[in-house]
């Protein structure tokens, strides 16, 4: 069997087990209920704490979570009819294409961070990763593709950062770009799903979208404690580092272990830097703390594509204070900030990284 049929047949278990081992329990926490649903392509988990509502509040409550992010899912697939993949279709078509006002916020947003990041992270590679087969979790190639298909989509418009968008259309410098708002979309939906509960009265709650979480509240006395899972897990490893998650605060992690294939003893994975369309080399995680789960979401695949080098230079364009890197050779980078919140759950040799001013 090969590794990339190995690879989809065991996904969903060790999805779970990341889930399962990423919020921690300390003495004296009440009981929580917890609640999933499967969206966004991952199991969402939805914690809550006993002592916050009724357990039939909160039943209540997530199934509302669970209809916003179906409806949410719609809107953002790349492909079909819905409003993204509308949007898709026409730029394939022409250069201008008009922007639906439900679209225009987040991708606003996507762009701007694409054009600070300096494309580290930018969602006009949909073809990109259609290519390179990371759009289809059960269908991993399990060769990368020739050179010259990357290179003639490289060719074509596949970046958001060079587009033009004004209050009722996005123009292209040309016809053919697609944007697969993947690297951003999940924070906004996890951010929308917050809204959700507190609009049903809870103001206690932890969201948990595939092991990128945002808080609200606390759990009893104190913010709610997570763990960030470790890129290379063995059976006694699994934990890289452990924090205090404060209300309103979202930690977003990505990493090479999510989607991938191996060829000749090489490891190809879907976090691709726009300007090579080629996996980025140099890290095996990223980690970003922001208020913001959306800018949290594109700032850890930026910090990943930026790897070692760029790493601090990043952050600080993108304004993120909070920030882990985890290079190729299992050594952590982070920035003043971030190693004050962390605990170390590993052996782990920890390099801190001043931000430029």
């Amino acid at each position: 069997m090969n590794a990339a049929l190995v690879r989809r047949l065991f996904a969903p278990a060790l999805i779970l087990v990341m889930i399962g081992v990423l919020v921690l329990r300390q003495p004296g926490d009440p009981e929580l209920v917890e609640r999933q649903l499967y969206a966004l392509g991952t199991q969402v988990t939805v914690s809550v704490p006993a002592t916050a509502a009724d357990a039939d509040i909160i039943s209540a409550a997530v199934g509302q979570v669970g209809v916003a992010l179906a409806a949410f899912q719609r809107t953002w697939q790349p492909a079909g009819d819905g409003r993204l993949g509308t949007l898709n279709n026409s730029l394939a078509e022409s250069a201008t294409a008009p922007l639906h006002d439900e679209l225009r916020p987040l991708i606003a947003q996507a762009q701007d961070l694409a054009q600070r990041s300096g494309q580290r992270f930018d969602p006009g590679i949909a073809k990109l990763v259609q290519l390179w087969g990371f759009d289809d979790a059960e269908a991993f190639r399990d060769s990368p593709p020739a050179d010259t298909q990357i290179d003639a989509l490289l060719d074509q418009p596949h970046l958001l950062a060079n587009a033009r968008l004004d209050a009722t259309t996005l123009a292209a410098p040309a016809p053919g770009l697609a944007l697969d708002m993947g690297g951003i979309a999940k924070g906004t939906a996890v951010s929308r799903s917050l809204d959700v509960l507190r609009s049903a009265g809870i103001e206690h709650a932890l969201v948990n979208a595939g092991g990128d979480m945002q808080a609200m509240g606390q759990v009893g006395r104190r913010p709610w404690h997570i763990a960030i899972r470790h890129p290379r897990p063995t059976e006694t490893r699994r934990l890289l580092a452990a924090l205090d998650l404060r209300d309103g605060e979202a930690v977003f992690t990505s990493g090479d272990y999510e989607r991938f294939f191996e060829h000749d003893g090489q490891r190809y994975h879907h976090l691709l830097d726009p300007r090579t369309g080629r996996p980025a080399q140099g890290a095996q995680s990223a980690t970003a703390l922001h208020t913001d789960a959306a800018v949290a979401d594109a700032a850890a695949t930026a910090l990943f594509v930026a790897g070692v080098e760029d790493f601090a230079k990043t952050a600080a364009a993108l304004d993120i204070t909070h920030a882990l890197l985890i290079d190729a050779e299992g050594r952590a980078f982070a920035t003043p900030q971030m190693q004050q919140r962390l605990e170390w759950l590993s052996n782990t040799d920890v390099t801190v990284v001043e931000l430029p001013q």
